[in-house]
């Protein structure tokens, strides 16, 4: 597998504050900036009339090949807050090579000659501006309506590895001549592999690569009057079809109404969070009350456990990493601690581990930093073993005052003490049986259901999904020791908090057992103690504990997506039993409005919000804040396919 690709920075040149060097051109029209992004690509794409004609909750995916200084984004989102319904949504899909830093990006933004309202959409995108990190960095503005995609990455790996469909594309990202290797002639291909029928283009260029490209990829293509002396620009409509992966579900808009999440940890609550800040009403069903599981802890390290290569779950990591803080802007201060963590590395082993993820991920953006041991020791505030990693995105959560904090929306409402008995669907109506605190049997109708009650969603998907128990023990420390910053080794100590420290947790796979264990008290201890220079705590220090149980994967991935029909795919892929690569002509079949999210197990506290994020854009018909390539590396359906291929009935 390939290792993380690193990020270039465009630089800018301090006598012309708009251009950049690197490609010898400007961000834009330096006389008239921004008639010219209206012109070109507001007007040429027909914005003002489709936003207007959009109905209530339908999303227009708009997708970018240079998204520069934002300008353009700026300019379209003020166009949809003045024309579009009020429950419509807009998504747009950028990727750029050459991210600017944020104070560069204030430099330019400032300089123009914006509106106040423009201008408040600016500050606004300079406040979420994210680190030149490679992966998804997706943000909301104006009450959640305008969702922003930002791929910090090259155009062509963006758009060929997208996970879903483009209705209109704005193709920027200086001229051809100037920047041979975006308008290369993949790019074409791949843009209208990820078109809707009828998708529309616009570019400032006529060059007749771009022309001709464009042409032999199926848009019907015309020049139309160039802006500012220039003679003339192209426009397109794309005459095929979208040409989607048929593992891939793909649902249309969801009415806003009837959307059950079962289970009221923290997956069920940022996926009730996320659809209720786009206006959909959430019933939440819980067999006990809220957060009582694993996520009723009150301290969770939340920090990324990478490999050197850059697998799915890795990727995902990072991702969540990066946006971490911005996703926790909603938490108050007792709920959100970003202190950084430190990975202490107590053998040779974990130094030298430490030393190859280095290497492998990119020089920027701080994600991670190696530090010594007087390095480390300094930021914990105490004398460690030895050095390791410093994370300082991280920080430590308390899970059971951030599922409270979530699920407190108006469009929300939650049941406790309601046992799922039975489900059955017809099409995409679902009656679900509940059994109530008092034992009566009581009926519902749903047209959406979100699986996000960890193992016990097993009793109830069609399609087997591995999902196994893992009992955790945490231990409550009496001790007011002032660590700064979380550790983590064999086991991690939180600091002080609500008048105790956190350790833990043990890992026990394929157990349910909720007995509390004194010697896992013990062997906490000793574990956390390895992390200091000399013992910090012994049993006398121990004032209670939790135990709780966690789902894990055989391939510790989590699991988020939409629910495949077992039996069609049975049928449809017995050739996988010969040829692993099989992938047939026409999409699968899903259930219809049923979704999971599950398996986070210990990285659950960073990974739920951008997980959350993916099962949204599955039932909303948006393009996915992940590849399509973690898409499927985190499908339900990857278990059911790999049994296939080895001939596993």
């Amino acid at each position: 597998m390939r290792l993380y690709p690193p990020i270039s920075h465009a630089v800018l040149d301090k006598e012309e504050l708009f251009r950049v060097p690197a490609f010898n051109d400007h961000y834009f029209s330096i006389k008239d900036p921004i008639n010219e992004r209206k012109v070109v690509f507001i007007e040429g794409n027909q914005l003002p009339c489709r936003f207007q004609a959009l109905r209530p909750y339908q999303v227009i995916r708009i997708g970018e090949t240079g998204f520069g200084t934002g300008l353009t984004f700026l300019l379209a989102s003020l166009c949809f807050v003045k024309h579009a319904p009020i429950t419509a949504r807009l998504q747009w899909i950028s990727a750029e090579l050459f991210p600017l830093t944020s104070q560069d990006l204030e430099k330019i933004l400032t300089r123009l000659p914006l509106t106040t309202e423009l201008l408040q959409l600016a500050l606004k995108l300079i406040d979420v501006w994210p680190k030149a990190v490679p992966a998804c960095h997706r943000r909301l503005f104006h009450h959640n309506q305008i969702i922003l995609d930002l791929h910090f990455g090259d155009a062509n790996t963006v758009f060929s590895n997208l996970a879903g469909t483009i209705d209109a594309w704005c193709l920027d990202g200086f001229a051809p001549e100037r920047n041979p290797e975006l308008w290369n002639s993949s790019l074409f291909e791949i843009i209208a592999a990820r078109s809707e029928s009828l998708a529309t283009v616009s570019t400032y260029t006529a060059a007749r690569v771009v022309q001709d490209g464009l042409a032999s990829a199926g848009f019907h293509v015309r020049k139309v009057p160039g802006f500012g002396g220039k003679r003339e620009r192209l426009q397109a409509i794309y005459k095929g079809q979208p040409k989607r992966s048929a593992f891939a579900p793909w649902a249309p808009m969801i009415k806003p109404r009837s959307i059950v999440v079962i289970g009221a940890g923290l997956a069920g609550a940022w996926v009730a969070n996320g659809l209720a800040r786009r206006g959909y009403p959430v019933s939440v069903f819980d067999k006990q009350t809220p957060a009582s599981g694993a996520s009723g802890n009150t301290q969770g390290i939340t920090y990324a456990k990478l490999s050197i290569e850059a697998t799915p779950t890795s990727l995902i990591q990072m991702q969540a990493l990066a946006g971490l803080n911005h996703w926790f802007s909603q938490l108050d201060d007792s709920t959100w601690h970003q202190t950084g963590v430190i990975l202490v590395a107590k053998h040779a082993t974990d130094e030298t581990h430490q030393k190859n993820l280095i290497s492998a991920l990119p020089k920027f953006g701080s994600l991670i930093k190696p530090v010594s041991k007087s390095e480390a020791s300094d930021l914990a505030g105490q004398l460690l073993s030895s050095g390791g990693l410093y994370i300082p995105q991280a920080g430590w959560l308390n899970p059971k005052a951030c599922v409270d904090t979530l699920i407190a929306h108006p469009l929300i409402q939650v049941h406790s003490y309601q046992e799922i008995q039975s489900v059955s669907s017809i099409n995409s109506n679902h009656r679900v049986i509940i059994k109530t605190k008092n034992g009566k049997l009581q009926k519902h109708d749903f047209e959406t259901l979100v699986w996000t009650n960890a193992i016990e969603a097993q009793l109830f998907l069609k399609m087997h999904v591995p999902l196994k128990a893992v009992r955790g023990q945490v231990t409550h420390i009496k001790s007011h020791l002032k660590l700064k910053t979380p550790l983590s080794g064999d086991a991690y100590i939180a600091p002080f908090f609500d008048g105790f420290m956190t350790c833990g947790a043990t890992y026990e796979p394929n157990s349910s057992d909720l007995t509390v264990r004194p010697n896992d008290n013990i062997t906490n201890i000793e574990s956390i103690n390895r992390l200091f220079a000399q013992p910090a705590f012994g049993p006398n220090d121990i004032t209670g504990q939790r135990v709780s149980i966690r789902t894990a994967t055989p391939d510790y991935a989590p699991v988020v997506g939409q629910i495949a029909e077992p039996q069609s795919w049975a049928e449809r892929l017995e050739r996988l039993k010969y040829d692993a690569t099989f992938v047939p002509d026409t999409p699968l079949s899903f259930i219809g409005g049923q979704y999971l999210l599950a398996g986070l197990g210990s990285r659950g506290t960073l990974t739920a919000s951008v997980a959350s994020e993916l099962v949204i854009s599955q039932m909303l018909g948006e393009v996915l804040p992940v590849s399509e390539q973690i898409r499927d590396a985190l499908s339900p359906d990857r278990f059911f396919r790999r049994k296939l291929i080895r001939g596993v009935s």
